[in-house]
């Protein structure tokens, strides 16, 4: 039996050698290695377990230098938290930004370097890490020394060890003030473009009001043919000015993603014919027959937005008029299959005018783009109604295209515009009979007594034989506080309210009148045409918004709705 401790001269050797083994592992020399001594007993075991340690220090501390060697190249704040999102490393950058020596931040919650209410974030970074391990914050600020950060956008995520498990988070955060501040400055600038467009559309469409509905006067004073010809004329100028103002409009809501389409029920049939009719007038006076062609397969009523349809529709019409100078226009509808309780149509609009040369087919969708620059010396225009047709039907999933010349349709020369449009069928195809409205014969049923407020005199001189021409009794107010005194003396039956007025604008007056508890219908009359004003216009307190310039038939029937005709 050998004596207690004593060890086997065989066996002293290998023990020094692994002695050995472990000390120069200890210290760092990952290269060492003790080969086995072929006995396959205990101690070979263990040599083998050492060997295999040193190379998993050897290979963690080559990923540890390779890390090491990217986060340190990191322009980012960079944090290696442990899986208790405590600091265990930080790049260079960190501590540039914290302005602190790094021991101020090692082995601290990382909690504490981000304000209060940004502390309840890493709850959510502690589940969407245990879910796909990577967790994305768009804004954190981080606080130190009583300090707030610019905005960072974030990114944590595990790193995992040999065995695949997460064994740190790495956290990577970049200033993104300097893109903010950008993105502020843009929305800034777009919002300032939105309100110069909307005084400039107010400032454009107050005389344009008064023009086109003294026009309209015109027409009910028995005038000769000879000056019906002339007011015409004078009325189609008006109106082109007023589409060019709604396409600048258009444009700038397309830009900033605000443009929208109402879904309302309409009598598609009805629409195009009533809304071609007086481009067939324009066209038989240039001697150019002008043919419209609707499917019967195209269900009588669907849902969508008619206004933005008739835009699209009167714009290529207004087109193929003004650049045909001889022979004929076809306007065709026709139905394609669709998927069940939808219509899909196609318009044709085909004529045989001067054509567009084939260089600029590719370019005539774009923003202020026309075929050439003769074409608007000779035919004005503003090169955006295209534009604006296109995003409208890519709206209703449709699209639209040009030929030139139209040879598919059997023209020689001339140009097509196909376009398609996706619209819901309403569930009931019931054709409601059209209510007739005749000009001329529009009347109260009987005198209400009006209140028109307006800044503007010929817009009150306007709007008060308007009114007075369908049987009411009028009273005018130049502005808020002479209104607030008549409605304080008189019982009103209605009051027409502008938008835009000095000291007190329509909204005010709107929300003093509903202060005094007075509950007469109150109408906005506004040559603004943003849907924001129309909003605005109804949270005031008002009942509905009629935009300048307005007809006789947009009156009577705003009207309607609250008075007992």
């Amino acid at each position: 039996m050998l004596p207690k401790h004593e060890i086997p001269d065989h066996l002293k050797g290998r023990i020094d050698d692994i002695i050995q083994l472990v000390y120069e592992i200890a210290n760092g020399n990952f290269e060492y290695r003790l080969p086995r001594y072929g006995f396959n007993d205990e101690l070979d075991g263990l040599v083998g377990g050492i060997n295999m340690l040193g190379e998993e220090l050897k290979s963690s501390m080559v990923s540890k230098n390779y890390l090491e060697s990217i986060y340190k190249g990191v322009v980012d704040v960079l944090f290696i938290l442990d899986v208790n999102f405590r600091i265990e490393e930080v790049n260079e950058i960190t501590l540039e930004k914290f302005r602190c020596e790094e021991r101020a931040l090692l082995k601290r919650p990382l909690a504490e370097l981000l304000s209060e209410n940004e502390q309840i974030l890493l709850e959510r970074v502690r589940a969407e890490l245990g879910e796909k391990n990577i967790c994305r914050i768009n804004e954190l600020h981080f606080s130190f020394n009583g300090e707030l950060s610019k905005p960072h956008s974030a990114t944590f995520s595990y790193l995992l060890n040999s065995q695949n498990q997460p064994s740190n988070i790495l956290l990577i955060a970049k200033d993104v003030s300097v893109f903010k501040e950008a993105r502020e400055r843009a929305e800034a600038s777009n919002e300032a473009k939105t309100r110069f467009l909307a005084n400039m559309s107010h400032e454009i469409r107050t005389p344009l009001s008064a023009i086109l509905g003294f026009i309209d006067l015109m027409f009910e004073t028995s005038p000769t043919e000879e000056q019906q010809n002339f007011l015409r004329l004078i009325k189609a100028s008006g109106e082109d000015l007023s589409k060019l103002i709604n396409n600048i409009l258009d444009i700038n809501k397309i830009e900033a993603g605000k443009l929208t389409l109402e879904q309302i029920e309409f009598q598609f049939e009805e629409i195009m014919k009533s809304n071609l009719n007086p481009y067939r007038y324009l066209a038989r006076e240039k001697g150019i027959d002008l043919s419209i062609t609707i499917d019967p397969a195209i269900p009588k009523v669907l849902v969508g937005d008619p206004q933005k349809i008739n835009q699209v529709v009167r714009n290529l019409v207004s087109n193929a008029v003004k650049f045909t100078v001889a022979g004929n226009i076809n306007v065709n509808f026709t139905s394609l299959p669709a998927k069940p309780g939808y219509a899909v149509i196609q318009g044709d609009i085909i004529d045989s005018g001067i054509g567009i040369p084939s260089n600029k087919l590719n370019v005539i969708f774009d923003s202020f783009t026309q075929a050439d620059d003769s074409t608007s010396r000779n035919y004005g225009g503003s090169g955006l109604g295209l534009t604006i047709c296109r995003y409208l039907l890519n709206s209703m999933d449709g699209d639209i295209k040009v030929e030139s010349p139209p040879v598919s349709f059997g023209f020689e020369k001339g140009t097509a515009f196909t376009f398609t449009m996706e619209l819901k069928a309403a569930d009931s195809q019931v054709v409601k009979p059209r209510e007739e409205v005749q000009t001329l014969k529009l009347k109260f049923s009987r005198q209400y007594h009006i209140l028109v407020v307006d800044d503007n005199d010929l817009n009150l001189k306007l709007a008060k034989r308007v009114l007075e021409n369908l049987g009411a009794k009028v009273l005018v107010a130049d502005g808020g506080q002479s209104a607030l005194e008549l409605i304080n003396i008189h019982d009103f039956d209605l009051v027409f309210i502008d938008i835009h007025m000095p000291e007190m604008d329509g909204y005010e007056l709107a929300v003093r009148i509903r202060k005094m508890q007075y509950n007469m219908p109150l109408i906005a009359l506004s040559a603004d045409a943003y849907e924001e004003a129309v909003l605005k216009s109804l949270q005031s307190g008002m009942n509905a918004h009629v935009k300048k310039p307005f007809t006789k038939e947009e009156i009577f029937v705003a009207s309607k709705g609250f008075l007992e005709l």
